[in-house]
């Protein structure tokens, strides 16, 4: 049962840390090279080109390659999770 119970635990942190370097990241790199306000409204207007969760990962990639981030596959992701999270709320 503690077993159970630690491993909860340990999932839970790694989560709520992988969105807070997510949004680190984010605040880090991707907004500095956006023009436009990043709000909610940025996120969810509706004109979004992001309508499913891969089109999301694809932008993310490309930001990550085009603008030579050199982000490891889990610093990717965490960024993903978070504007997910934050904005997006879309299913695999």
């Amino acid at each position: 049962m503690k077993a159970i119970i630690l491993a909860t635990t340990l999932l839970t942190n790694t989560l709520v840390f992988a969105e807070e370097d997510g949004k680190e990241l984010h605040a880090e790199a991707c907004v500095a090279c956006h023009i436009a306000t990043h709000d909610e409204a940025f996120y969810t207007r509706d004109n979004s080109k992001m309508a499913t969760l891969f089109d999301l990962r694809r932008q993310v990639s490309m930001c990550v390659t085009n603008f030579e981030l050199g982000w490891f596959p889990e610093e990717e992701k965490a960024v993903l999770d978070y504007l997910n999270n934050q904005y997006y709320h879309l299913k695999e």
